[in-house]
């Protein structure tokens, strides 16, 4: 796949350096679209490895979303190259939070890499990080927990990583069952259009791990969880009433 991707990438260099003048202009336009849109299909794949990296879960966008700004031959190697692409992506059904990727890539015969990644949200993103975090640092302060130490993941994270690694299913499940079990009415109903609640945000250290959230009431809840024989298992749940936060959140967010 590598040797055929650079030789898209000259074959595409060599048409936009040699083509006469007179040639038909809409023909280019023809070609160097079908050029481009090939170029676009063979380096999906690493774009989309990028962005799950970057966000921790599969963000959407399509082909169709994803544009060539500019590609440099390396000086001194005539089959390596820099391409810089970028990627608007977003949420559920073309929704914010919306984003704009743009990445730069090293390509040659040997391999193709990401060698630079920039991020750009928009101000869903920035309300929906502000949300979680006043959210998070409430309950954090209810129970005088620090878990500084903890790695954090969201639930998208989770559910990711429970796909690809078996060791994260069993905790990916039990966050499932808190949403289907306590949270379904509040989290995720279309029929009210804003919600003042988060999904589950878990933080695991070795076999130790807490999952917390809150009611729509403001009761912070705080879930203990351990890892046993290589499954984790809940094994403690707490309640404290905390502050009711405001609806700001679009319901599917």
């Amino acid at each position: 796949m590598n040797r055929k991707l650079c030789l898209v990438l000259s074959i595409w260099l060599f048409f936009i350096l040699i083509q006469p003048n007179n040639i038909n202009a809409e023909q280019n336009k023809i070609d160097n679209t079908l050029l481009l849109d090939t170029l676009i299909t063979l380096l999906n794949p690493y774009l989309s490895e990028g962005i799950e990296h970057y966000y921790g879960y599969h963000k959407s966008y399509g082909l169709y979303d994803i544009k060539i700004i500019n590609i440099s031959r390396e000086e001194g190697r005539e089959y390596s190259f820099k391409v810089k692409a970028q990627v608007n992506t977003f949420d559920e059904a073309h929704n914010p939070p919306y984003g704009i990727e743009t990445i730069i890539l090293e390509v040659n015969v040997d391999k193709v890499k990401i060698i630079k990644f920039i991020h750009k949200g928009d101000e869903w993103e920035r309300k929906i990080t502000d949300f979680y975090d006043e959210t998070i640092s409430d309950i954090l302060q209810t129970y005088e927990l620090n878990l500084n130490s903890f790695k954090k993941l969201y639930y998208k994270q989770l559910l990711f990583k429970s796909e690809k690694q078996k060791e994260y299913k069993s905790l990916s499940n039990i966050v499932t069952g808190i949403i289907d079990n306590q949270l379904t009415s509040e989290i995720n109903s279309p029929y009210t259009p804003n919600k003042n609640v988060i999904t589950p945000v878990t933080f695991i250290k070795g076999n130790q791990g807490y999952i917390l959230f809150k009611k729509a009431d403001g009761t912070n809840i705080v879930v203990e969880v351990s890892k046993l024989n290589g499954k984790w298992v809940a094994v403690k749940e707490e309640s404290k009433q905390g502050k009711k936060m405001k609806y700001d959140l679009l319901w599917y967010m």
